[in-house]
């Protein structure tokens, strides 16, 4: 049997019928654009979703969605504050005294902190897949004992103690807008006579300026210290403490 014959008996047919369904073909201009779109349509769809689950969803909701995002590695940069150096500003409020670090993440300020500048720290998250990533990196360090951690959401968290600082470390974006000034100002009775809020954001021009303005209006704002990327970090007290 000739090559010739060998391939006619392979593929009987060279030439498909254009109108069958499964002829491979590139699809035109307009449907790959439509199809972009579509794909970027939903997206923005399901960040809106995440968005408004982290802000304003149940409880629940919020850890199962912290959890799985926890553990698919997507918060890995949190182990590691980079170039803004946080833990220098909450040490010089510290007083050698106690930390309130609320949305610890996977604990990384509590370990960046000089162990001497403070005697013990406390670490609240909504995901406890970050709290045992915390836990862990403590006892590594050697600081379970100095480093405590809790499970909880920081809307509804309730200290058992005063403490001369109390962290936001990019939490504050996910408090409903309606609930930060009451936040504070219940958090602000566990603060000790001179303790100090301190918050960390990577956006106070943009749209979350709002959260800067309620606290610049309602705090007195002590401290402020920003990079040129617009991140900035702040400390404030209730206002007409010393």
């Amino acid at each position: 049997m000739s090559a010739e014959r060998s391939r006619e008996t392979q593929n009987p047919n060279p030439y498909p019928d254009p109108s069958r369904k499964d002829r491979c073909s590139c699809d035109s201009p307009e449907k790959h654009v439509k199809n972009l779109l579509s794909a970027r349509f939903m997206e923005k769809l399901r960040n809106a979703l995440r968005g408004a689950i982290q802000k304003y969803g149940p409880e629940f909701a919020k850890q199962r969605l912290w959890n799985r995002e926890f553990s698919a590695g997507r918060w890995v940069c949190l182990e590691t504050t980079g170039d803004h150096r946080v833990h220098v500003h909450i040490e010089r409020y510290a007083n050698n005294g106690a930390v309130l670090d609320l949305g610890c993440g996977p604990g990384t300020t509590g370990l960046e902190l000089s162990p001497q500048a403070y005697s013990c720290y406390t670490g609240v998250d909504i995901s406890d897949v970050a709290v045992e990533k915390a836990h862990s990196r403590a006892v590594e360090a050697g600081r379970a004992i100095q480093n405590q951690y809790f499970h909880s959401d920081i809307l509804t968290f309730c200290p058992t103690q005063k403490y001369d600082v109390i962290f936001f470390g990019d939490s504050i974006y996910y408090i409903p807008p309606r609930s930060i000034l009451p936040m504070l100002r219940r958090y602000s009775g566990y603060l000790t006579a001179k303790g100090v809020f301190i918050a960390r954001m990577f956006d106070v021009t943009g749209r979350h300026r709002y959260i800067f303005d309620t606290i610049e209006r309602d705090f007195d704002l002590i401290g402020e210290w920003r990079n040129a990327d617009h991140a900035c970090i702040f400390a404030f007290r209730p206002r007409g403490d010393e």
